[in-house]
């Protein structure tokens, strides 16, 4: 059957996630849309859970984990190949409004420009802001950010309410991201070379490259359920995601800025773990 919209959700030991997913997705009164989920190589109940209680959903199962980036684009791959208009990508720890998907089809339904938008994220359980648009740090701004972050979310944390109407985008995230189908057409894929980190703002720049538009829809929410304030578990897989993040900091860096934003960066690598330091000792002596 043909849908105009396809929702890819990429899974990875996602058994305490995936049931609430998927039946706040089915709970949309318009149900004219496919569901792909793209399973990582996961080893628990996952995959089982889908087969057990979601029958409609178009299950790709991957013989080993191919990070965010690999495992959309077999789901992106498949929704184009059964007609798709519109290509949704969601995380696996959220939970969408039963407004999610008529929001955002026709938000792009409405602005021929944009190419790709994301709906309003929101922590879980306090109405605050995980993510309503984004920045990029560009020229000396870079200087003055002592962490490795090439940019920010905007109004991150702050609480979502009446006041909040609009917001700027230079990226949007793939937490939950509507895509046209023509941006793929113009631009390709998302790049594997991000196995987890970075994907996002290089295909957003890529796209507005291209002479899209990115919108934020303030008329629908989704919850990522990712906990405001997270204790740092010191262990090797925290090790590993830096050097994923700072690997996939630097492509952006090295590809988007010009000769004298990547200097700032680079005196900002420099500088970072001096203030990060300074920060801790700091905080421990307060």
């Amino acid at each position: 059957m043909h849908h105009k919209l396809y929702i890819i959700i990429v899974t990875w030991n996602g058994e305490k996630y995936i049931y609430d997913c998927l039946s706040s997705v089915y709970n949309q009164p318009e149900l004219d849309f496919g569901v792909i989920v793209v399973d990582n190589g996961s080893n628990d109940r996952t995959v089982e859970i889908i087969k057990e209680k979601f029958g409609n959903v178009t299950l790709i199962e991957n013989k080993k984990n191919l990070g965010f980036a690999g495992g959309n684009n077999i789901g992106i791959k498949k929704a184009l190949s059964l007609g798709a208009d519109y290509v949704a990508l969601l995380n696996q720890d959220t939970e969408v409004s039963n407004n999610f998907v008529s929001a955002c089809v026709n938000y792009l339904a409405d602005h021929k420009d944009a190419g790709m938008v994301s709906p309003i994220v929101l922590y879980p359980n306090n109405n605050r802001i995980w993510f309503a648009g984004s920045r990029i740090f560009r020229g000396v701004e870079i200087l003055k950010h002592p962490t490795t972050k090439v940019g920010e979310h905007i109004n991150k944390k702050a609480i979502m309410n009446d006041e909040v109407k609009s917001f700027g985008a230079d990226w949007l995230s793939g937490c939950a991201l509507f895509i046209r189908k023509s941006v793929f057409d113009k631009i390709g894929f998302i790049d594997e070379k991000f196995f987890m980190y970075g994907e996002d703002v290089d295909f957003s720049l890529r796209a507005v490259k291209a002479g899209y538009k990115l919108g934020v829809v303030n008329s629908t929410t989704i919850i990522h359920k990712e906990e405001l304030n997270t204790k740092l578990k010191i262990n090797s897989y925290l090790f590993k995601k830096a050097a994923y993040m700072i690997k996939a900091r630097w492509t952006i860096v090295h590809r988007y800025y010009g000769f004298k934003e990547k200097c700032y960066y680079i005196i900002k690598l420099v500088y970072t773990p001096f203030f990060q330091l300074i920060y801790a000792v700091r905080k421990i002596i307060s």
